[in-house]
């Protein structure tokens, strides 16, 4: 008898970043590698890239912190405000986008404009009109939808718990999703070259970041280079359900 595959999110094409905090051999303790991170509390200054192309997230000065046995006894990352991980690689154009990610919101420490998910183009804030922000909290609101062409796109109202975030990004418009709830579409287009990826913190002008962290535990990345299809999607949102029971 055929023994039917694991499903993972490399089984679906496209797959450009794979950030997963539940797989200890991915956490490091130096931004160059080092020693695993095992131990709760301890800084992980390397999250090691599981889509095969290399996009490993790094910080030297203000990583994250584990968080053992964190949501359903998986570890998590925890990003209070100033931590962060970027990923830097060559420019890379994107003209459809798909970014899941498994994180808690915490209102009450979240600070204004936090950023789960931030990416940018050469020389460009990522909150410039030009770019395309996948996951930013409302500055007032405890919502979270997408920035584009100057403004939040597709909110939705979150609250203090985990949940399994997804921002689409096709052809001709986005979206934002968060566990079985769709926000409204939002007419635009994308074409960027982008030369990184930061988790839990925006990037300024001169590439750097600034004081829109997070603050809260985040558990999982994935970035397709592609709208990923209804199939896809739900494929997905059932693995990453699944495995951290988020709803």
């Amino acid at each position: 008898m055929e023994r039917r595959r694991l499903f993972n999110p490399s089984r679906i094409s496209g797959l450009d970043l794979w950030l997963d905090a539940a797989d200890g051999d991915t956490l490091f303790d130096a931004t160059s590698g080092g020693n695993f991170v095992s131990t709760n509390g301890s800084a992980v200054k390397r999250w090691e890239d599981k889509s095969g192309n290399g996009f490993n997230a790094t910080e030297n000065t203000s990583p994250p912190l584990l968080i053992v046995n964190d949501k359903n006894n998986r570890n998590g990352l925890g990003f209070s405000p100033n931590r962060r991980l970027a990923c830097s690689f060559s420019s890379r154009n994107y003209t459809t986008q798909t970014v899941f990610i498994v994180a808690k919101y915490n209102s009450a420490a979240a600070l204004s404009y936090s950023r789960l998910f931030s990416q940018r183009s050469a020389g460009a804030n990522d909150y410039d009109g030009s770019q395309y922000i996948p996951f930013l909290r409302n500055l007032t609101q405890n919502v979270i939808g997408s920035w584009k062409n100057s403004g939040h796109r597709s909110p939705l109202s979150i609250s203090n718990q985990y949940y399994v975030f997804r921002a689409l990004h096709d052809t001709s418009f986005l979206n934002v999703k968060i566990n079985d709830t769709v926000g409204a579409d939002y007419a635009t287009t994308l074409n960027i070259n982008l030369v990184n990826f930061v988790i839990g913190d925006m990037i300024n002008a001169a590439g750097g970041t600034d004081g829109a962290s997070w603050n809260s535990t985040i558990s999982e990345v994935l970035v397709y280079r592609k709208a990923v299809s209804s199939l896809e999607s739900s494929q997905i949102t059932s693995y990453l359900n699944s495995k951290w029971a988020v709803y």
